[in-house]
Protein backbone atom coordinates (compact mmCIF):
# COMPACT_ATOMS: atom_id res chain seq x y z
CA UNK A 1 0.00 0.00 0.00
CA UNK A 2 1.33 3.38 -0.97
CA UNK A 3 1.84 6.11 1.57
CA UNK A 4 0.19 9.18 0.00
CA UNK A 5 0.23 12.77 1.08
CA UNK A 6 -2.90 13.69 3.00
CA UNK A 7 -3.99 16.29 0.47
CA UNK A 8 -3.81 13.76 -2.39
CA UNK A 9 -6.42 11.54 -0.74
CA UNK A 10 -10.19 12.00 -1.08
CA UNK A 11 -10.49 13.26 2.51
CA UNK A 12 -7.67 15.74 1.98
CA UNK A 13 -9.27 17.06 -1.19
CA UNK A 14 -12.58 17.54 0.57
CA UNK A 15 -10.77 19.32 3.41
CA UNK A 16 -9.31 21.79 0.92
CA UNK A 17 -12.76 22.27 -0.62
CA UNK A 18 -14.19 23.03 2.83
CA UNK A 19 -11.47 25.62 3.49
CA UNK A 20 -12.09 27.25 0.11
CA UNK A 21 -15.81 27.43 0.83
CA UNK A 22 -15.19 29.08 4.21
CA UNK A 23 -12.86 31.60 2.54
CA UNK A 24 -15.51 32.25 -0.11
CA UNK A 25 -18.10 32.84 2.62
CA UNK A 26 -15.83 35.48 4.16
CA UNK A 27 -15.33 37.12 0.77
CA UNK A 28 -19.08 37.18 0.13
CA UNK A 29 -19.74 38.70 3.55
CA UNK A 30 -17.05 41.34 2.95
CA UNK A 31 -18.60 42.10 -0.43
CA UNK A 32 -22.04 42.51 1.12
CA UNK A 33 -20.67 44.73 3.87
CA UNK A 34 -18.83 46.96 1.40
CA UNK A 35 -21.65 46.87 -1.19
CA UNK A 36 -19.14 45.49 -3.70
CA UNK A 37 -20.67 43.27 -6.37
CA UNK A 38 -17.28 42.09 -7.62
CA UNK A 39 -16.35 40.54 -4.27
CA UNK A 40 -19.73 38.83 -4.05
CA UNK A 41 -19.30 37.42 -7.54
CA UNK A 42 -15.79 36.16 -6.79
CA UNK A 43 -17.00 34.48 -3.64
CA UNK A 44 -19.93 32.93 -5.47
CA UNK A 45 -17.65 31.55 -8.20
CA UNK A 46 -15.36 30.09 -5.54
CA UNK A 47 -18.33 28.30 -3.96
CA UNK A 48 -19.43 26.92 -7.35
CA UNK A 49 -15.89 25.71 -8.14
CA UNK A 50 -15.61 24.05 -4.74
CA UNK A 51 -18.98 22.32 -5.16
CA UNK A 52 -17.99 20.98 -8.58
CA UNK A 53 -14.62 19.61 -7.40
CA UNK A 54 -15.89 16.23 -6.22
CA UNK A 55 -18.09 15.36 -9.22
CA UNK A 56 -15.39 16.41 -11.67
CA UNK A 57 -12.75 14.38 -9.82
CA UNK A 58 -14.92 11.25 -9.58
CA UNK A 59 -16.67 11.23 -12.95
CA UNK A 60 -14.06 12.81 -15.24
CA UNK A 61 -10.53 12.63 -13.83
CA UNK A 62 -10.64 9.24 -12.10
CA UNK A 63 -12.68 7.63 -14.88
CA UNK A 64 -9.78 8.23 -17.30
CA UNK A 65 -7.41 6.24 -15.06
Amino acid sequence: MENQSFFKTKAGGLTLVFLIMMLAFGIIMAGLGLSNDVLCTVGFLMVIAAMLYSPIRVFIIERKK
